[in-house]
């Protein structure tokens, strides 16, 4: 459901918060049931459903409340009785509340005069823009409302000028405050967080790589702060009994090494690139690779031994047990969408496929900036939601500022009179949108020198002066200054080139410049030594791999006439072998030649023996002479 344009929502976040700090309330409910009391009291209402107040607190307040809540908080109105699955008001008690109605017409003022001192502040500094009042109320009401990252609107940057350009003006400041103060109560109205106090349940966070940068200061000042803020709520929520441990998937772990492999790379000599904040912040001062790899070292340290924060030893995301939790798809072709739907996806893994209702009871959670990550937990959220109709889902992944605000609300701190986190400063949430797109325009000017250069297109001087005043261009938020912040942001043709000519005019610049051209020589002296060094390394590599063929081919030769030679060894052998069977073969066959005549001689002379002896017997007995 989209807010409606309404200057009054934007007095609703203020009421909401001035109306807390006036009159001590216990609860998220009570509060909450001083809107719909105007509600019932303004539009004479006798009989509602939940569902129906739900409709008229978003249409009159903008705020878009689960039915759930909506249904408790008529629960504890006085004169409000249930009656089925209807509430009955009792006219008779009812009693509006002066207080409120004085609050919400003095933020509805104040917040009239800001939109209109916005519109005034577009026109002048957009005058050949057509510009639309309903978006940019729209736009300023998420500037104001969502956390830091939600720096997609259309005129978020303009807006953020604005509160720049405003940032002495301590009432001005002191109103915006009270709207992002009262987005945090209503964040808890928003979340369904039904209970403050400690969590009920242990949860483990996966912290992203900008998150562990921003929390030791490699980010700058400003996110380091937002990050140590966020650390304060979990240590706060750990002071009892630990609930939250923080860890980082072996993922970041290798996006860390890989960031510290390009330092060293740089140091080196081997690498050039216009450095990011963390990139400048590891590589300044370090004169050798080891130098890098001892901050590296550090950064591990630190993370561990100051802020308890580990590698996540689990490691069968990709297990066949763990298919069916798959949220990763094919279907996700951007390299960058692909990593965030990998992040949920181990989040789902983890869980098991199991849905929650709310964040602090998910069991677990990714803590990031980076929009990819959080542009797939808000679109599978909104899967659960529709799949498993229901009114809220909890997320996958989590903004700094958003678990932040989820975990101080949570700790009960919305009800006292603790300070709120630094993330309502609504000048710092300018600073971070500013100084990010003035980072990605430098990325983009820087990329398009260089390919202008390596083109021809210009010369030494040029791309020397344009790095320069890419250089100069503040890209932490804490360098941001009012009084220039037009210079900052102006990256026009017109700009660069008042700067080169400044170049030539002034003698420091123009030691810089020759510097910087000394530099680039020196950098395309190193490609093309690099280039050469390559080609000979293929050449020699080429030459290596014809020799190692020659060599086997004369290797294989020798095999070759080796197993002739065994060839011919072993077939004289066995002819050797067949003639000497031949030669038993003969002598066997004359012995048995020898003994066949032999039996053929001796079986003649024992029949004649046999017969003369017949022939001597017969003639004896007979007497006669035969």
């Amino acid at each position: 459901m989209s807010l409606p344009v309404s200057t009054s929502i934007l007095a609703s976040f203020a009421t909401l918060k001035t109306l807390n700090d006036a009159k001590q309330y216990n609860s998220s409910y009570q509060i909450l049931s001083e809107f719909v009391s105007y509600i019932i009291a303004t539009k004479s209402i006798f009989a509602f459903t939940a569902e129906e107040m739900k409709g008229h607190l978003f249409t009159v307040f903008g705020f878009d409340i689960p039915e759930a809540v909506v249904r408790t908080t008529c629960r504890g109105i006085s004169y409000v009785e249930r009656a089925g699955h209807r509430f009955v008001v009792d006219k008779g008690r009812l009693l509006e509340n002066p207080l409120f109605l004085d609050l919400k017409e003095t933020a509805e003022a104040k917040n009239s005069s800001i939109i209109e001192q916005l519109i005034e502040y577009c026109r002048e500094r957009l005058p050949d823009k057509t510009l639309s009042v309903d978006v940019l109320s729209r736009d300023l009401i998420a500037f104001l409302v969502e956390d830091q990252q939600s720096t997609s609107g259309q005129f978020s940057s303009i807006i953020s000028e604005f509160v720049l350009k405003h940032e002495t003006d301590s009432q001005f400041q002191a109103d915006l405050s009270n709207i992002r103060e009262g987005s945090i109560l209503y964040l808890g109205l928003n979340y369904n967080i039904n209970e403050t106090g400690s969590l009920t349940k242990p949860l483990t966070l996966f912290l992203g790589t900008e998150v562990l940068f921003s929390l030791l200061g490699l980010n700058g000042e400003i996110h380091q702060k937002l990050a140590q803020d966020m650390y304060t709520q979990i240590r706060n929520a750990n002071s009892g009994e630990k609930k939250i441990d923080l860890r980082f998937f072996p993922d970041v772990k290798r996006e860390i090494d890989a960031f510290y492999s390009a330092a060293e790379a740089i140091v080196e000599g081997k690498e050039i690139s216009f450095d990011t904040v963390a990139m400048k912040a590891i590589i300044n001062g370090c004169e050798l690779a080891s130098d890098v790899r001892v901050r590296k070292a550090d950064f591990f340290h630190r993370l561990q031994f100051q802020y308890g924060i580990l590698e996540d030893s689990y490691d069968d995301y990709y297990s066949e047990e763990n298919n069916k939790y798959n949220l990763e798809s094919i279907e996700h072709k951007d390299e960058q969408e692909q990593d965030g739907w990998k992040y949920v996806s181990h989040v789902n893994k983890r869980r098991k496929g199991q849905i929650f209702r709310v964040d602090t009871d998910s069991e677990y959670l990714v803590v990031t900036n980076a929009s990819n990550i959080l542009r797939a937990s808000k679109a599978q959220t909104e899967i659960d939601k529709r799949t498993r109709e229901l009114e809220y889902s909890s997320d996958y992944a989590v903004s700094v500022d958003r678990i932040t605000n989820i975990l101080w609300y949570k700790l009960g701190y919305g009800f006292g009179k603790c300070d709120y986190p630094t993330n309502v400063n609504a000048v710092l949430k300018a600073r971070i949108i500013l100084a990010s797109n003035i980072s990605q325009n430098v990325t983009k000017v820087f990329a398009l020198a260089r390919e202008q250069y390596s083109k021809g297109e210009i010369s030494d001087e040029q791309l020397a002066s344009r790095i320069i005043t890419l250089r100069k261009k503040p890209i932490l938020p804490e360098e941001l200054a009012a009084d220039s912040i037009d210079d900052s942001l102006d990256f026009s043709e017109e700009f660069i080139s008042r700067y080169e000519e400044k170049v030539r005019l002034t003698e420091s610049a123009l030691k810089e410049k020759d510097d910087e051209i000394e530099r680039i020589k020196e950098e395309a002296k190193r490609n093309i030594a690099q280039k050469e060094q390559s080609l000979s390394t293929i050449q020699q590599e080429h030459k290596q791999d014809i020799l190692k063929k020659d060599t086997t081919i004369a290797e294989k030769d020798v095999l070759i006439q080796q197993k002739d030679i065994q060839n011919r060894i072993l077939e004289e052998e066995l002819a050797k072998y067949h003639e000497r069977d031949a030669e038993k073969e003969r002598k066997r066959n004359k012995r048995r030649n020898i003994c066949f005549f032999s039996l053929s001689i001796l079986w003649k002379v024992v029949i004649l023996a046999v017969i003369g002896l017949l022939a001597y017997y017969w003639g004896h007995k007979s007497g006669s002479d035969v």
